[in-house]
């Protein structure tokens, strides 16, 4: 259903309702007004009957006193119904004997009766010398009063469907601009991520444009990471399966040490592959938002005997400092060993040689941190290109993956990494996460 018809759905229901309550007011007023007015009409009628018979008693002294000739005549189908009687209750005059047969005497003032089925409104006037009683079928006041109602009723109910018509058009135009979006936004190629330029005059519509357009802008930073992430990927598993190829080709056609070392060299290559390729894996893991939502108890002691066994190092090579609880649970197991041996990795590969490098976690009530430190000697454009992907300096080893890791590892957990280099040469990866949601404590 489109947003034009269910607003006019809604619109037309409340405005008949109000319209159909206003009218029954209207219309009850309107009954009572000519009621009203069909009565003063009646008591005018006999006032005026009543001043004739006086006007002819002052001529003929006898009318209206004698009946031996009374008035009778058939009357018509339609109007007033008159009967004048003596006060001895004899009838003088009835304009409609067949049908006006009321008592001889009736009260002053107004009833209704009912004579044969028919419904009449009576006004009985009683004077010294006679009364006069005028009659008026109810249902010609009903006629009346359905006739002047549908002829007040045809204008409005014109008026009535126009207003819808005209409703219906005034939504059209006002709606045009979120036809003008939908056709801006599904007319345009998916490679199209440019912003939406609409000129509107509606308030509502502003907001939702300039959503649009940051989405837009979100999914083209999206797909231009992706894109030099897949050009980046394929040129680093180029090169170690190169290698690879090229060594193996040279250990087939050499002997003695030339052979050795192009299987070492290949050994490398595809040690280095292997990592290149884990590092991708972990990267897609990253995606998995489940995976570090839903996860289990672990034992810090324990990870870090894995991280140090993996890297093939003892604990007297790195100073170990830890005050934190042995069981953890703000993140999960696979994160923390992560970012701890890609931490350790970064600082053995690029920091000085022989140089200490130190650990430190702690965890209080309000955050968990961690912090690596080594010695090293980096520049500006270094320590600004650090976390970007593939990204390392000319000289240096590795994929430029692992601080790349840690960082996305770090955001997903909504927490944050600084980089902090003292004196030119004591560099530290500090990492924080909150344990209370706020990390301006």
């Amino acid at each position: 259903m489109s947003l034009r018809l269910k607003l006019l759905l809604i619109i037309a229901p409340v405005f008949s309702f109000l319209w159909l309550i206003a009218s029954y007011f209207s219309v009850t007023q309107l009954k009572d007004e000519i009621h009203q007015a069909m009565d003063n009409r009646l008591v005018s009628t006999a006032r005026m009957v009543s001043n004739l018979v006086l006007s002819s008693q002052q001529t003929n002294p006898t009318f209206g006193l004698e009946v031996t000739r009374p008035f009778n005549d058939s009357g018509s189908a339609k109007g007033l119904a008159c009967k004048i009687s003596s006060l001895n209750g004899e009838i003088i005059a009835n304009s409609h004997p067949d049908e006006l047969n009321l008592p001889s005497v009736l009260p002053s003032g107004f009833d209704s009766v009912a004579i044969e089925g028919i419904k009449w409104r009576v006004y009985t006037l009683n004077t010294p010398h006679h009364s006069i009683s005028i009659a008026e079928r109810l249902s010609e006041r009903q006629s009346l009063f359905i006739e002047i109602v549908l002829v007040n009723a045809l204008p409005t109910l014109i008026a009535f469907l126009v207003s819808f018509i005209f409703i219906w058009f005034a939504l059209g135009r006002e709606l045009r601009p979120l036809q003008q979006l939908r056709k801006a936004i599904s007319d345009r190629s998916p490679q199209d991520l440019k912003p939406i330029q609409l000129e509107h005059n509606l308030v509502e519509l502003t907001p939702l444009i300039s959503s649009q357009n940051r989405l837009f802008k979100k999914l083209n930073k999206v797909i231009e990471r992706e894109k030099s992430f897949t050009d980046n990927a394929a040129h680093e598993l180029r090169t170690p399966l190169t290698g690879i190829i090229s060594q193996l080709q040279v250990a087939k056609v050499t002997e003695g040490n030339d052979r050795e070392k192009a299987i070492q060299q290949s050994l490398y290559s595809a040690t280095r592959l292997q990592k290149l390729v884990e590092n991708l894996l972990l990267l897609a893991r990253k995606e998995n938002r489940q995976a570090f939502q839903d996860f289990e108890k672990w034992n810090l002691h324990s990870e870090l005997t894995n991280v140090f066994d993996e890297l093939n190092l003892s604990k007297d090579h790195i100073n170990v400092q830890v005050d934190a609880s042995p069981t953890n649970n703000h993140m999960p197991a696979f994160a923390f060993n992560t970012i701890i041996k890609n931490l350790l990795e970064n600082a053995l590969q690029h920091g000085l040689a022989d140089s200490a490098i130190s650990l430190v976690i702690q965890e209080t009530k309000r955050r968990f941190t961690i912090k690596v430190t080594n010695r090293a000697v980096l520049s500006h454009h270094t320590l600004e290109n650090m976390t970007q992907r593939f990204w390392r300096a000319s000289s240096a080893q590795g994929n430029g993956l692992g601080l790349a890791i840690v960082k996305t590892f770090v955001d997903e957990l909504d927490g944050r990494m600084d980089f902090i280099y003292e004196n030119n040469q004591y560099f530290s990866v500090y990492i924080v996460f909150p344990l209370d949601g706020d990390l301006t404590h």
